[in-house]
């Protein structure tokens, strides 16, 4: 009777919080990066979609999902079978939010840069949004390494109380 409470630790969490874990060891990429990317991008809202319009009010692209993937990529990634359907998916969205975010730190190196670079681009004239941006991800980052902190030290005494 005593172990339920431990179980609810558990239950809690997101069916899709696996995801970010999964995706970071394929990826090479830190899991609560990834996390915290999503929670800028879609506030982990895997049904997010959000289109994109230029000066005109002409609609250019779309984000999809919890990494928020923009329509742009679907060409390049035709042959991997990333479509409008596919890319809601959350695991295959955080996957290939993991994927874009690999790619920016081989081509870049692994920096707050090349995290910024997943909103803004690489191309000088977006510097200063690549900025904002990686400084709000890194606020996240660093709220979520606590709060991981902080609940694995709390699953660790919730544990030990009710195993002893």
């Amino acid at each position: 009777m005593n172990k339920l409470p431990v179980a609810f630790l558990f239950v809690s969490l997101p069916s899709y919080s696996f995801c970010f874990e999964e995706a970071g060891q394929r990826y090479n990429v830190d899991p609560i990066l990834l996390e915290a990317i999503a929670t800028q991008e879609s506030s982990l809202n895997p049904n997010a979609v959000n289109v994109n319009y230029n000066q005109f009010g002409d609609e250019v692209s779309r984000d999809y999902g919890l990494m928020q993937i923009n329509s742009e990529w679907f060409d390049d990634l035709a042959e991997f079978n990333v479509t409008e359907s596919t890319v809601m998916s959350p695991c295959f969205n955080v996957n290939l939010g993991a994927w874009v975010l690999s790619s920016n730190f081989s081509t870049h190196g692994y920096n707050w840069n090349s995290v910024g670079a997943y909103n803004a681009g690489f191309r000088k004239s977006t510097q200063n949004a690549r900025d904002i941006y990686a400084a709000k991800i890194k606020e996240i980052y660093q709220q979520l390494q606590l709060k991981n902190n902080n609940s694995h030290q709390q699953r660790k005494r919730v544990f030990r109380r009710y195993t002893e």
